[in-house]
């Protein structure tokens, strides 16, 4: 008769060896986490970290637990980081993650990805679980990590010795065992609640290729229903994980590669195909130095990776402008050489026939000026003249141009309302806008057709439904035509500067980005409405103001400049530009003394033993910049006046906007502006020895 087995009786001394096995193992994933974990109190009381805190900041626990967290954060950073540990500390669960800088033990200090959970209302944790993540990662993580296993290997030791003190206590007295049951199980909710509530998916597979552990957030990130999968081979985990990624073969190369090479760890780029984007960390998972599995980690970086494609094209943006300025600072000085040598010879009367090629010259010359005007405009460094006018007077007087300017199979209908649209604006920008409008509307017709334009007011509500709505009042330009109309994947970039689709030569694609910025810097919004082949309307909103607009009124001719016998010291860098102006100079009886540059101006001022009664200087030159050569200057001549050029309105530093002439100018405005500034100051013999040089000439 065969004898029945009993079942096993799990003994008081099972049960602790049980569950100092579960603890060991929570506890070995913490402790080998890739990142700092702690748990802070309500007020920012550090009451536990990990290892990981030593390895990247220096700290041991004993120097970090029960102090506060702030002590080691920039100072920079202290006020945001207090705002957002309030509001976590006021809400249940993780929040958004953040950057800040923490001091490491040699004062240095570390960037690090924070994510903050709160869990203070969880009886077994009652603490906010604060992850950090060091922004730096170096291949030198390796020799911490092996450092780290080195240290947990230690503390097990350690804890095995205890574990064993401990027991042999609870075999004496059952009341002490049944309190350390307590304890125990306490510590092991506290590690699985922690390993939930990091940032990171956290996977961790045997060298049997078993899965023995996965966290809560790991079964978010890839879509899992449940935690069923603990146990079984990661075969249809990879397969069901492969699924939803853009380069399936290059993910699971890298994954044999490193089962091929356990002890290997690795950093990946994941791109998924609804567009999320992860981090990997891969890293050996030892145990007595014996490698006997593998810890996986993947954070979520999508949001990380699209502010920095903005951060790229906000600096791409930013360049763009500084080369747009560029080209129109050097290009002012070409039309300055042109104008200036056009006007010679109309002047000329042994030159009476060619004068009407000069005069075409000239034409053409203004005509150029708009482009450099449109450049400017897109790079933010025109020069700004705003003032009250009326949006219908602007379109009007403009309708002349316009008309010359489409082709004869263009039919122009211009409709404006009766009443006033005062909007406070550079008049010039908006007349730049408008051609702009016009000649964009001209090229969509290449065949001819009706090109609108018209005015109104609207008035739009800015707000939400918990608070009051704003209302506005703008005047529209709206600008239509008949032409070809804009497919919808080219409407999303047609503000876009150099963005075109006309053929090579036949467009700058600055026009429709020019107007945008136009737009935008003075408050006012666009609206485009387009199908293909059936036209496109612009609708520019400029916010309307309460003031009424100035009456036009026809301006005197100018009265021909007044010269004069004073010293001028000219500096200009552009040697065609300086030799025009010295000759126009002298033509009205100045003497010049001409210097090539910043420091060359110094020092022919040094030198010259007379009186000098203004120093004529472009701003922006090699060396030494205009503005500050002439404060240099009045170190020995303080009674000295000054006047400059240039070719944008944010260069002209200390200066002041009233004695700046922005190129390209006519050389009678040249002498009307310095005969008023000269008649402004002192007589030369009141100043005579403050303007004087230091030494003879």
């Amino acid at each position: 008769m065969a004898l029945s087995k009993k079942p096993r009786a799990y003994s008081a001394a099972d049960r602790d060896r049980a569950a100092r096995a579960l603890l060991h193992k929570y506890q070995l994933i913490i402790e080998n986490a890739p990142e700092i974990l702690a748990l802070i109190g309500s007020q920012g009381i550090i009451q536990y970290a990990n290892p990981q805190m030593s390895k990247v900041l220096g700290y041991t626990a004993g120097e970090v637990e029960g102090r506060n967290i702030f002590e080691f954060i920039h100072p920079e950073d202290a006020p945001r980081a207090a705002q957002e540990y309030t509001d976590t500390v006021q809400h249940e669960g993780e929040r958004v993650p953040s950057v800040l800088r923490l001091r490491d033990s040699s004062g240095t200090w570390i960037p690090f990805e924070i994510i903050a959970n709160n869990r203070l209302d969880d009886p077994h944790i009652q603490a906010v679980i604060f992850t950090a993540r060091d922004l730096r990662f170096r291949k030198d993580i390796v020799d911490a990590i092996r450092q780290s296993n080195a240290d947990i290997e230690r503390e097990v030791e350690h804890r095995t010795t205890e574990l064993a003190k401990i027991n042999a206590a609870l075999r004496i007295e059952v009341q002490a065992r049944r309190q350390a049951e307590n304890e125990l199980q306490g510590s092991i909710s506290l590690l699985n609640a922690t390993l939930d509530s990091t940032a990171d998916g956290i996977l961790v597979v045997s060298n049997e290729r078993k899965i023995t552990s996965c966290n809560r957030k790991f079964l978010e990130m890839w879509r899992l229903a449940c935690d069923t999968s603990i146990g079984r081979d990661d075969q249809k985990l990879l397969e069901y994980v492969t699924d939803q990624l853009r380069s399936p073969n290059d993910f699971l190369d890298k994954v044999c590669a490193l089962y091929a090479n356990p002890s290997v760890s690795s950093f990946d780029i994941l791109y998924l195909k609804d567009g999320r984007i992860y981090e990997r960390y891969s890293q050996p998972q030892l145990l007595n130095d014996e490698i006997v599995g593998r810890v996986w980690s993947f954070r979520d970086v999508t949001q990380a990776k699209i502010i920095e494609l903005e951060l790229r094209q906000s600096q791409k943006m930013e360049a763009l402008g500084r080369l747009a300025g560029g080209i129109a600072h050097e290009f002012n000085n070409l039309l300055m050489l042109i104008s200036g040598y056009a006007t010679e010879l109309i002047e000329n009367a042994a030159l009476a026939e060619g004068r009407d090629t000069c005069e075409q010259i000239l034409t053409i010359t203004k005509r150029a000026t708009a482009v450099t005007r449109q450049l400017l405009a897109f790079s933010r460094k025109g020069p700004d003249a705003p003032t009250v006018a009326d949006l219908n007077l602007i379109v009007l007087g403009m309708e002349r141009m316009l008309r010359r300017l489409l082709s004869d199979q263009v039919q122009l209908q211009i409709s404006v309302t009766s009443d006033p649209h005062p909007v406070y604006l550079d008049v010039s920008q908006i007349e730049v806008m408008l051609m702009n409008l016009v000649i964009n509307a001209q090229d969509a017709m290449p065949e001819g057709g009706l090109l609108s334009i018209a005015t109104t007011s609207q008035v739009q509500s800015f707000g939400t439904p918990e608070r009051e709505d704003k209302k506005l009042t703008f005047a529209v330009l709206q600008v239509s035509d008949t032409g070809q109309g804009i497919a919808p994947d080219v409407r999303s970039h047609i503000f876009d500067p150099f963005f075109t689709t006309k053929q090579l030569g036949k467009g700058t694609g600055l026009g429709l980005s020019t107007v945008f910025g136009i737009t935008e810097s003075a408050g006012g919004h666009i609206e485009v409405d387009s199908e293909p082949h059936n036209g496109a309307t612009f609708r520019v909103y400029l916010p309307q103001v309460s003031v009424a607009p100035a009456v036009p009124f026809d301006e005197p001719p100018a009265l021909p400049p007044r010269g004069g016998n004073e010293t001028i010291l000219l500096a200009e860098d552009e040697s065609g530009i300086r030799t025009m102006t010295r000759a126009y100079l002298e033509s009205l009886g100045y003497q010049v003394i001409e210097a090539k540059d910043g420091p060359e101006a110094i020092r022919y001022s040094h030198e010259y033993g007379g009186v000098i009664d203004l120093v004529l200087s472009d701003i922006l030159m090699p060396g030494i910049r205009g503005d500050i050569a002439v404060n240099e200057i009045r170190k020995h001549r303080p009674a000295i006046k000054s006047m400059f050029m240039s070719g944008y309105s944010d260069q002209g530093g200390e200066s002041g906007a009233d004695n700046i002439l922005y190129k390209p100018f006519e050389f009678p405005e040249l002498g009307r502006r310095l005969r008023a500034i000269l008649d402004a100051a002192p007589k030369a013999e009141d100043s005579l020895e403050s303007n004087r040089g230091s030494s003879a000439a």
